[in-house]
Order: C-alpha cells, then sequence, then structure tokens
C-alpha cells in the first residue's frame, strides 16, 4: 500500500474512532439534548431518556469499532483495502485541494473550540478550552471537553500532510 493511501486510511480511522469516543463520552448529553429539542416544552420521559442514551453509546460503539477495524485492518492486511480503491493516488491538484480543505476544516473547528471556551469565560488557549483547571467538572465532563479538540488537530495534520506531500506545494 502506497503511503498516501495508507494517510488516507489512518485519516478515515481516526475521525471514526473520533466520532464513537465522541457519541460514547457525551451519550447523556446528546439523549437530553435531542429529547428537549423534540419535545418542547413538554416533561421529558426518563424511560426514553435511557433508551436514547443507550442508542447513543450503541452508535458509539459501532463507529469506534470501525474506527479500530480500519486501524487493524492497516496493520495486518492493507492490501484487502487497496484493492478496492479506484486509483492509487489523488493527484496534484487533489492534494492542494484536500489539503487546503482540511486545514481550512481543522481551522474552523479548533476556532469554534476556542470561541466556546471563550463563552465560558477561559482564555482562548487550548489548555483552558480543555477545562482541565475547572474542579466542578467530572473526570468524564473534563475528557469530552479535551476529546474535542482531537478531531480539529487530526484535520489541520492530515491537511499539512496533503500539502506537504510530493510536488503539492
Amino acid at each position: 500500500m502506497d503511503p498516501e493511501t495508507k494517510a488516507w486510511g489512518l485519516f478515515c480511522a481516526a475521525v471514526f474512532l473520533w466520532m464513537g469516543v465522541s457519541l460514547l463520552l457525551g451519550a447523556r448529553e446528546h439523549a437530553a439534548s435531542a429529547l428537549s429539542w423534540s419535545s418542547g416544552e413538554k416533561a421529558v420521559d426518563p424511560a426514553a431518556r435511557r433508551r436514547l442514551t443507550a442508542f447513543y453509546c450503541c452508535g458509539g460503539a459501532a463507529f469506534a469499532g470501525f474506527g479500530l477495524w480500519l486501524l487493524w485492518k492497516l496493520r495486518f492486511d492493507p492490501r484487502s483495502l487497496a484493492a478496492l480503491l479506484p486509483r492509487r493516488s489523488l493527484g496534484r491538484g487533489g492534494r492542494i485541494a484536500g489539503g487546503a480543505f482540511f486545514l481550512l476544516s481543522g481551522s474552523l473547528l479548533a476556532a469554534v473550540k476556542a470561541a466556546a471556551g471563550l463563552r465560558r469565560g477561559g482564555s482562548s488557549a487550548p489548555d483552558a478550552g480543555l477545562g482541565l483547571g475547572a474542579a466542578s467538572e467530572s473526570f468524564g465532563e473534563k475528557a469530552a471537553r479535551a476529546w474535542g479538540w482531537v478531531i480539529g488537530f487530526v484535520f489541520l495534520a492530515f491537511g499539512a500532510y496533503l500539502l506537504r506531500g510530493r510536488g503539492a506545494v
């Protein structure tokens, strides 16, 4: 498997793993938000909240499992994944467009995360956005906040990789 295809596989695995862990860490909050939005001003049934939380956890486990499966396939059987691809490379234009897209997306995600930290009264530094200094937060809340920075960094790193590649810039 060529390095570019392996990089795409690693990127996809990282994104699926991130989505799964994100859903697992925030299942309760996602369920509460979805139920309050759909019910309007009516009271939310606790059993419905538990069922939806379980559904989010199952979805998170499926996404994370797929990401781990991709990582496993890339490590132990990369030829089976490479056989499914229509072509071997993006080409110069594709690398430039993809790199610019992922750099812009990663920058946007980091900016949104930093702005959310400012709204909470913290500074714009990633450590403040992580919420590691807040004593009133549980470990799960701190982990969920820190995990939010991961996807932005993955997008930035992959965009830089694409732009840095063979003759892209």
